[in-house]
This record gives structure tokens, C-alpha cells and sequence, in this order.
């Protein structure tokens, strides 16, 4: 899959998703980042750590897939920002987005961005 064309398509699924990056298992982004003309709300370093929790997390919700099923996606709202984070093979996709958007949109755009890793929607 190309990951950097995966990334630019879910840009174009809403105006007010801020980033959208691919992350290997160790933490590290292999495509994508912030949308252009968007400043970080986190400093770099703060952001790599971020990215390696999110790589840590998706390690101990695997402790539950054979009971509860593999995650889809989690989604969490702060107050400065949303976050998607979507689960491929064996890299995860984060999205984040304005606060001010509602949740079921946000559910829209974990949908769709679905739709486009498993080849229902071109991206």
C-alpha cells in the first residue's frame, strides 16, 4: 500500500483533519504528518513520544483480540484536539482533527478511511 497517497486521501476527506501519518511498530512515521499551512500543537520531541506510546498501546490492546476481536480504531476527544487511531497489519495510522468537529463526522472519517486500506474506496 502507499502509505504517503493513503495519507494525502484522507485529507480530502475533511477540511478540519490536521494530520494524518502512518507509524511503524517501533513508533517512528514512515508517511504523511501535518497538513500543510497547520502548525503542530505538540514540539517534536513531545511527538515522537507520543508516536511511541501509540505504538506501546496498540501492543497491549493485542493482549485482547482473541477474546474481545482486534481493534478497529480508537478514538479520543481532547480539548484541543481529536484523535483517530487506526489499526493496519502491522502499522497504525493516526488522524488528528480540529476539536470543534463532531464526533459522528469523526466516526465518518474512521469509516472511511477504512473503506480506502481495505481497497473499497480508491485513495
Amino acid at each position: 500500500m502507499d502509505y504517503n497517497k493513503l495519507c494525502k486521501s484522507i485529507f480530502a476527506l475533511h477540511d478540519d483533519i490536521r494530520y494524518a501519518g502512518v507509524v511503524d511498530e517501533s513508533g517512528v512515521l514512515v508517511a504523511g504528518g501535518m497538513k500543510k499551512g497547520i502548525d503542530s500543537i505538540v514540539d517534536e520531541t513531545s511527538e515522537e513520544l507520543y508516536l511511541a506510546q501509540t505504538s506501546i498501546r496498540r501492543s497491549m490492546r493485542e493482549r485482547f483480540d482473541e477474546t474481545m476481536g482486534k481493534a478497529r480504531f480508537s478514538y479520543v476527544e481532547r480539548e484541543k484536539i481529536s484523535i483517530l487511531t487506526l489499526y493496519l497489519d502491522k502499522k497504525i495510522l493516526l488522524i488528528t482533527l480540529e476539536p470543534n468537529i463532531d464526533s459522528h463526522t469523526v466516526i465518518d472519517v474512521a469509516e472511511d478511511s477504512l473503506d480506502m486500506i481495505n481497497g473499497k474506496i480508491d485513495s
